[in-house]
């Protein structure tokens, strides 16, 4: 798949287009293509790819039909977040979004894993865009219109996304982030890439986790923690209450790192912090925000 590029100027890792046509990603994961858009689109394709996928997510991707789509993990060995992508399937071809600049290291990660399956990666050239969200649309299902496929994602509140079309109902990225907060489920950003488990951003409460199918990278730990653990890292709302914060910068109190943000947007913020940090006042590198005094976890 693809070619390794060198020269004088930046070293580039091409994936081919759904189209065909070849696609440069630079090394820092930004692609030329869709460059409106914070996420980018991967097509996974081959008589191998659903199963594939089973075995390298967290989520049950075998029993995902053309009807449903599902926000899943990318774990590590030792069972921590590399990436958080939806999963559907369009015109009968699994897709996978996720943020634009860790479209390339999700696509370099899951090539090693390829070996002998009948699979092939590429990035492919329709939009994503947020939409208002559609709420006769329940979560986790998905709707083929005029405009595009609407995608209903999972939790505490609706939000659509929608691949492909024009649509004059499309929302602004920092709208889309209130929604997230306001969901308490948000995604992994080459930020906070490799620090959290799923349990952590609530993945498992939200569909996104399988405890019946086998062996995924990382599933033992994250298997681990479900039947025997106790979860001490908590997704909790905040109030920022002076500057500003952004994903992957460390929350402390009194000096000592207790968290992590994992979005924000104006005054509110979801952070992932000790439990016994809840209900106090953190600090960020620059801003301060107050955090929730309960978990989203229930």
């Amino acid at each position: 798949m693809g070619r390794e590029y060198t020269g004088s100027t930046q070293s580039r890792h091409a994936l081919t287009t759904c189209a065909g046509v070849d696609q440069d990603l630079p090394t820092d994961g930004i692609p030329l293509m869709n460059t409106s858009s914070p996420w980018t689109v991967l097509c996974v394709d081959g008589r191998d790819a659903q199963d594939f996928l089973h075995r390298q997510l967290t989520a049950d991707i075998a029993g995902l039909v053309p009807e449903q789509c599902v926000q899943a993990g990318l774990c590590q060995p030792d069972g921590r977040l590399l990436a958080t992508p939806v999963v559907c399937w369009l015109e009968g071809r699994l897709r996978l979004i996720l943020p634009a600049d860790l479209a390339q290291p999700v696509s370099r990660r899951l090539q090693m894993f390829v070996l002998r399956d009948d699979v092939q990666l590429s990035v492919s050239d329709v939009p994503c865009r947020p939409i208002e969200a559609n709420h006769s649309l329940a979560a986790g299902q998905t709707q083929e219109t005029t405009d595009g496929l609407q995608l209903s994602l999972a939790g505490d509140v609706p939000r659509t996304l929608q691949l492909g079309g024009e649509t004059s109902n499309h929302i602004d990225v920092d709208t889309w982030r209130r929604q997230t907060i306001a969901a308490g489920a948000p995604q992994i950003y080459a930020t906070t890439s490799g620090q959290l488990l799923p349990q952590s951003l609530r993945l498992d409460q939200l569909g996104g986790v399988s405890f019946r199918k086998g062996c995924y990278p990382g599933q033992e730990v994250v298997a681990r923690l479900h039947y025997r653990g106790q979860l001490k890292r908590l997704l909790a709302r905040a109030d920022i209450e002076q500057g500003s914060c952004s994903p992957g910068e460390t929350v402390q109190m009194d000096g000592r790192g207790i968290g992590l943000v994992v979005e924000a947007v104006d005054d509110a913020a979801l952070v992932v912090v000790h439990q016994d940090a809840l209900g106090g006042t953190g600090e960020t590198i620059h801003g301060q925000l107050h955090i929730a005094e309960r978990s989203l976890h229930g």
